[in-house]
């Protein structure tokens, strides 16, 4: 088979770019028959496409935030590359398929996001993606998607049969580790201008994050532990993340929230080994990587009970109400200060974590891609 896959979010260090970068790096690991087109964003990263023969680069000059010029090449120009490629299979991982090219076709669609609230998404990219996907879905011959969750979805709001979707979780980064190097975790450390014990949050600071009723959580907690802890927010500041600023300093805790931005790849699996705790507040997310990298590496987590994130975390985490700050805090303050229960959500997250593997997502990608060449189910 010619297997092209899309991988023009592989840029990014969060979501998407994860999912792409760990099933193409496995895919080479597995599957040394197949000649695979990786398209790729010029100028991007592409380290994670192995180096054998029968892994292929193409670079598009089109810039990813420029959705018009972006959304033409896919329509337009795509198809041509495909028929010239003797492509056999297209993978999009973007949410959109080129609906006019004759090749069969898979869509991962990790989440509904865009038509499950205005207030997660802006109005115009929201209604661009919401047609996008809805063609894409229809047009496509299977769809992957992350949790059993985000598929109910799926068959809901865009009325796809369920026979079309294929639930295939995610693996974690083998960098995401217990690390024992302690020149490497202070140097991290003093790099984020971070001197104290923390709770830690990673993801994207946008409304559907809920980091204000976090913030708002962690100002609830009693004195001393306010005194102890800093909450350290990791990600790129997005979408109104100016809410985030206005609670933190409606509440006086300037000095206490500490924002890294983006971090280096390297140093993420080294904060998550210094957190005390990962709080994960979110109110919708397709699947939610980081409560199983922070497991991997031996960090407690609490997390919402919306969504899909009870069934990625299973028994191993904490669940609250991310609507219930009250909740929130109960919860976090119960962890930080019960070495008993600490050590219980440790042990059962290193145990939780053996459900989940990048070979595993792999093959049963491969697998995918085997039965819609053949119109065959795998036995």
């Amino acid at each position: 088979m010619h297997i092209a896959i899309d991988v023009r979010m592989g840029h990014t260090r969060v979501g998407m770019g994860v999912y792409v970068r760990g099933i193409v790096s496995n895919l080479g690991k597995i599957d040394k028959e197949n000649e695979y087109f990786i398209i790729l964003n010029k100028g991007g990263k592409d380290n994670f496409v192995p180096l054998q023969d029968n892994f292929h680069k193409i670079f598009t000059n089109i810039t990813y935030s420029d959705y018009l010029k972006r959304d033409l090449w896919e329509q337009v120009y795509l198809p041509n590359l495909l028929n010239e490629n003797r492509i056999d299979i297209y993978h999009g991982t973007n949410y959109s398929l080129p609906l006019f090219a004759k090749t069969k076709m898979v869509l991962t669609i990790f989440d509904m996001i865009s038509f499950l609230s205005s207030k997660w998404y802006k109005s115009i990219s929201r209604y661009r993606v919401q047609k996008l996907l809805n063609l894409s879905a229809k047009r496509a011959d299977k769809i992957i998607t992350g949790s059993e969750n985000s598929k109910k979805d799926i068959v809901n709001i865009l009325g796809i049969p369920e026979e079309k979707i294929k639930v295939i979780y995610i693996g974690v980064d083998e960098e995401y580790k217990i690390i024992n190097d302690q020149s490497k975790l202070n140097f991290v450390k003093a790099k984020y201008s971070i001197s104290k014990k923390f709770i830690l949050h990673v993801g994207s600071m946008n409304p559907r994050k809920n980091i204000p009723r976090l913030i708002e959580a962690y100002g609830k907690l009693p004195m001393q532990l306010l005194k102890e802890y800093r909450l350290v927010l990791v990600g790129e500041k997005g979408w109104r993340s100016n809410e985030i600023l206005a609670k933190i300093e409606q509440l006086g805790l300037k000095n206490s929230v500490i924002f890294t931005g983006l971090v280096e790849d390297d140093d993420l699996p080294l904060l998550m080994n210094e957190a005390s705790l990962l709080a994960f507040p979110s109110l919708y997310e397709g699947f939610g990587i980081p409560p199983l990298e922070a497991m991997a590496c031996g960090v407690p987590v609490v997390a919402s009970n919306a969504s899909s994130i009870p069934e990625v975390v299973g028994d191993a985490a904490l669940l609250f109400d991310p609507y219930n700050v009250e909740e929130m805090t109960a919860l976090i303050c119960e962890v930080l200060t019960d070495e008993e229960l600490r050590d219980d959500l440790v042990k059962r997250g290193f145990e939780h974590m053996k459900h989940f593997s990048w070979e595993k997502a792999a093959q049963e990608t491969l697998a995918v891609y085997n039965e819609i060449f053949s119109g065959r189910k795998p036995e």
